[in-house]
């Protein structure tokens, strides 16, 4: 089942944004493609930002 983008958040604040695509897609048991999707959905909505960290994205909470 895909998790609603209120689900993505509160997972992402539980864990201090130190979230990755791939723990996300795990958690949810999703593909990286789909939470990557999800992701690009909130990001146009101004409720996180992606920072690039080596190989990794992170997911970052818009305060």
């Amino acid at each position: 089942m895909i998790p609603t983008e209120q689900e993505v958040l509160e997972f992402v604040k539980k864990r201090d944004n130190l979230v990755n695509f791939s723990m996300i897609a795990k958690f949810f048991g999703i593909k990286n493609t789909t939470v990557a999707d999800i992701i690009d959905s909130m990001e146009k909505k101004k409720l996180v930002k992606i920072k690039k960290l080596g190989g990794s994205k992170l997911v970052l909470i818009l305060k």
